[in-house]
């Protein structure tokens, strides 16, 4: 009954969509044929789909390392939004299902990097640690030292572990940022580990919790403490004054990664008064009339309807018709839309003005 009430909401998004083409929209070119992170392909390489990217090493400024990346810039003579795209919590900084990402940039002469962050999220060194934070920001310096950046488009964009991550970064540090983009994103280490023990003990992301924490995060124990270092619900109630915007988005038939996280995220960001029940269905079947704009058009196209959007300030939750995924063009073309005062563009101002 429930996937049939949400199949029969997607339909009039569907039916309602006007016939316009996308490409009216003009300004930024969409990534085609790859428009979700579940359907991309399994074995294609960068070398063949984005030649122009290439293998970067960055000396980490917080032990000395060598930290791989990749890396794209047109080299071109204006001044280009910066894209740092997170790998999921599975995979390194090769990981293939962050192509679009790269095609996208390439294709809208943005400059894009991809850091390692520590590589998969399975020990202590990684998973949203101290180090792996700082490689982050490594990566981000890099591009503005080497690239003609816009500082007013500074965007961050992470899925499921990544997302977790750039919620962490947007926390923490919210003036480096114009706009973060966290799809299916994990709020709470400690609350996603009790999901993953109760509905799928066998998954490697148990072993990978204890492995990075320390221990079994059960309520109280130290290994918990240290999961909630490296979770989101510790930093984001800080950012409900800050001009940072950041856009959650969750699938509502995600058994993974369950899309009562983004709205934990999306509550903790907002006024009291705008919070929203974690009820994902509640929410989904209170929509009196569907959105029909340019954006919940993309999520047609990839096959995963726009069915709730909420806005608060400079916060955005959208829930989709879809389970544990990453559509690009939705994400890539909110990101695109975003302008504001980062640190960097502040320094670029006064460097000016001396």
């Amino acid at each position: 009954m429930r996937r049939w009430m949400v199949l029969a909401l997607a339909a009039v998004l569907v039916l309602t969509a006007p016939p316009e083409a996308f490409a009216l929209e003009g300004e930024v070119r969409q990534v085609e044929g790859f428009t979700s992170y579940s359907e991309f392909p399994a074995h294609v390489r960068w070398e063949k789909i984005v030649p122009a990217v290439r293998r970067i090493s960055i000396r980490s400024s917080a032990d000395g390392s060598a930290q791989p990346a990749l890396y794209y810039d047109s080299g071109s003579d204006r001044p280009k939004p910066l894209l740092v795209a997170l790998h999921s919590w599975s995979f390194g900084y090769t990981q293939p299902t962050s192509i679009p990402y790269a095609l996208w940039a390439v294709q809208n002469d943005w400059v894009f990097i991809h850091p390692d962050h520590r590589g998969r999220y399975n020990r202590p060194e990684a998973t949203a640690s101290e180090l792996a934070l700082r490689d982050v920001l490594d990566a981000l310096d890099y591009a503005l030292s080497n690239a003609d950046i816009d500082r007013s488009r500074i965007y961050l964009a992470g899925f499921s572990g990544g997302a977790m991550t750039a919620l962490i970064l947007a926390g923490r540090y919210p003036h480096l940022w114009t706009a973060v983009s966290a799809w299916v994103p994990i709020y709470s280490l400690v609350d996603w580990y009790a999901h993953i023990v109760r509905n799928d003990p066998k998954r490697h992301y148990v072993r990978d919790i204890i492995r990075s924490c320390g221990g079994p995060p059960w309520p109280g124990s130290r290994a918990a403490a240290e999961c909630d270092r490296r979770s989101p619900s510790t930093y984001l109630g800080g950012l409900r004054d800050s001009e940072l915007k950041i856009y959650l988005a969750a699938g509502v038939f995600d058994d993974l990664v369950p899309p009562a996280h983004s709205l934990r995220a999306f509550n903790a960001l907002v006024p009291d008064q705008e919070r929203l029940p974690l009820d994902e269905m509640q929410l989904v079947l209170s929509v009196e009339e569907p959105k029909n704009d340019f954006k919940s058009r993309l999520y047609d196209e990839a096959g995963a309807p726009l069915l709730f959007e909420k806005e608060s300030g400079n916060v955005t939750l959208a829930l989709f018709d879809g389970g544990h995924d990453l559509l690009f063009n939705p994400a890539l073309y909110w990101l695109s839309r975003q302008r504001g005062v980062t640190e960097a563009n502040e320094k670029e101002k006064e460097i000016a003005g001396n």
